[in-house]
């Protein structure tokens, strides 16, 4: 598997995918890689690292690096089969060969080619098979010595081998487990429907849509890393991706709000890229110690986030999300009125206390659903950073 793929846009992708081509075949195996990690995603414990171009095309490592598995993958749109004299094999073999992973570490070949039936591979690495190891070790010697294929021999791909000592080269064979006949791009995507059904309780009615939105985010991430040279990912992130996925594609009117993990990091960066009136709001009122705004800020991270995926669906949704809205700023508009007029600045801050207390305990429905507590809070601070609500009545006047 190449390393990483070519920088591509979405609308490109899709018509090299469904075209009938060489380049779309090509396409269909970089993506295939990334799908992979993905399944890995979802079926691995949340304490682990799902890698790409890091210890091979895809491994499997602990937080704290410990790698467990690695993985060759090669994929191909045409119907072919291996055997011990195949490049693929050869190929694989290399690039284990001149790996960094302890000899400890599982080492799987998947691809979508069948195991030649008349094979040593396919008596060796079979379900049922004889394992007839020493055969299989005399054949690819024998092969090695003879370097039959050029383009092996010239990357060195022969010599490495016999480089190694007898007990490596047996111990290096029996470490290898084959998954043969893998299905393609497709097949993939089917299983991460499944996983995403059995893992997740995922509805049938929804899956697609939110394993696409659940792989566009990881492709996300990973094309942010091009440059690096090598991507990671813990299931524990990729867990906080298929929340949003998730609520994303929730049914229209029937609203789930499954609870977000984000750390203070990930606050900070909204805050920067987004920060307006928010805090300058609540010093207005003297609302502005740490434990106060740190709420606040934590709130509104995850409302926005949800906030998009309703601005981002149907129009039954975004309508939905306006008369929230305008719930609220009716529900905060009604308070300033009890304490008109305001007579001058610290009768306004005063005001404004009261006003948004009131509103921190105000818990409008959204459409057919009762959201959180935390989503109207958060909405709120929406809300008043876009100045559509405010606290103190004097706010941003001269």
């Amino acid at each position: 598997m190449p390393p990483l793929f070519p920088m591509i846009q979405k609308t490109e992708a899709k018509a090299l995918i469904t075209a009938n081509t060489s380049a779309g075949g090509q396409l269909a195996g970089y993506l295939w890689q990334p799908a992979e990690a993905c399944l890995r995603c979802l079926t691995e414990e949340p304490e682990t690292l799902i890698r790409i171009e890091v210890d091979d095309d895809l491994s499997v490592a602990s937080l704290s690096g410990e790698v467990w598995s690695c993985e060759q993958l090669k994929h191909s749109e045409l119907d072919q089969t291996i055997s011990e004299e195949n490049p693929i094999w050869w190929k694989a073999i290399d690039a284990w060969i001149r790996g960094s992973t302890a000899k400890s570490v599982k080492l799987r070949l998947l691809t979508t080619a069948a195991l030649h039936p008349d094979s040593l591979l396919a008596s060796c690495y079979q379900p049922t098979a004889a394992r007839p190891w020493d055969a299989l070790l005399d054949e690819m010697d024998k092969r090695a010595k003879d370097a039959p294929n050029q383009e092996l021999n010239k990357k060195g791909v022969y010599q490495r081998w016999i480089g190694l000592s007898l007990q490596d080269r047996r111990k290096l064979l029996t470490r290898i487990e084959i998954a043969s006949s893998q299905g393609r791009l497709a097949a993939t995507n089917e299983k991460l429907d499944e996983a995403l059904m059995e893992q997740r309780s995922v509805s049938p009615l929804i899956v697609a849509r939110v394993r696409k939105s659940y792989v566009g985010a990881f492709m996300t991430r990973l094309m942010a890393s091009l440059d690096s040279g090598g991507f990671e990912i813990s299931v524990h992130e990729m867990n906080k991706e298929f929340l949003e996925a998730y609520a994303r594609n929730a049914t229209p009117g029937i609203y789930d709000f499954p609870e977000l993990a984000y750390d203070a990091a990930d606050i900070k960066a909204l805050q920067i890229k987004h920060h307006q009136h928010l805090i300058p709001q609540l010093a207005a009122i003297d609302r502005d110690q740490t434990d106060t705004v740190t709420r606040a800020l934590d709130s509104w991270f995850r409302a926005r986030t949800r906030r998009q995926d309703f601005l981002d669906g149907s129009p039954h949704e975004i309508q939905d999300l306006e008369r929230h809205d305008q719930d609220l700023r009716t529900f905060c508009f009604t308070n300033h009125e009890e304490y008109s007029p305001v007579v001058d600045s610290e009768h306004a801050k005063n005001v404004g206390r009261q006003v948004h207390a009131a509103c921190m305990k105000y818990q409008p429905s959204l459409g057919r659903s009762d959201p959180p507590l935390e989503f109207a809070q958060g909405s709120y601070h929406e809300l008043s950073n876009s100045l559509r609500v405010k606290w103190n009545p004097l706010y941003g006047g001269k």
